[in-house]
C-alpha cells in the first residue's frame, strides 16, 4: 500500500498573511537602521526604552502601531521627526526595491506624503505585487 503525499493548498490570505508579516521584518529593519544612522546606537536603544516605559510601545508592535509611533517620534523630537520619517521612508522603499523592481508609486499632492500613508501604500503595493507573481509565476527557458 503506497502511501500519497499531501500538499497544503495555500490561501490567497496565507500568502497576504507571509508577505504582511515579511514586511513588518522589512520595516522594523528600516526603522531601526534609519534610528542608529540618524541618532547612533547607544541613543537608539534609548528611544526605543523611553518609548516602552512612557508611552507602552514596543519596538516590535511599531509596525502595528504607525500612528503612535508617530505621535511618539513628534512629541519627542518636535520638528526633528519629520527627518527621521523621511529617512525611514527611503531606507523602507530601498529595501523593498531591492526585491521588487516593480515598485513606483506617484502621489498628486505633497499632503499625501505622510509617514503612514506612504509605508501603508508601500506595504499594499508590495504585497499586491508579490500576490501577482505567485498566480501568474513566469517561468525562464
Amino acid at each position: 500500500m503506497s502511501m500519497r503525499r499531501v500538499l497544503p493548498i495555500v490561501t490567497s490570505l496565507a500568502v497576504k498573511e507571509e508577505y504582511t508579516s515579511e514586511f513588518r521584518k522589512v520595516l522594523l529593519k528600516a526603522i531601526d537602521e534609519s534610528l542608529n544612522k540618524v541618532l547612533g546606537g547607544i541613543a537608539t536603544q534609548t528611544i526605543y526604552f523611553y518609548f516602552e516605559q512612557e508611552h507602552h510601545l514596543k519596538p516590535e508592535d511599531i509596525p502595528d502601531n504607525l500612528e503612535n509611533f508617530r505621535f511618539t517620534l513628534e512629541r519627542t523630537f518636535g520638528i526633528g521627526a519629520l527627518i527621521i520619517e523621511k529617512i525611514i521612508m527611503e531606507n523602507l522603499y530601498s529595501r523593498l526595491s531591492l526585491n521588487n523592481k516593480n515598485i513606483s508609486f506617484k502621489y498628486k499632492n505633497k499632503e499625501q506624503i505622510g509617514f503612514i500613508n506612504y509605508v501603508n501604500d508601500l506595504k499594499k503595493l508590495t504585497i499586491c505585487t508579490r500576490e501577482e507573481v505567485i498566480q501568474n509565476p513566469t517561468f525562464g527557458n
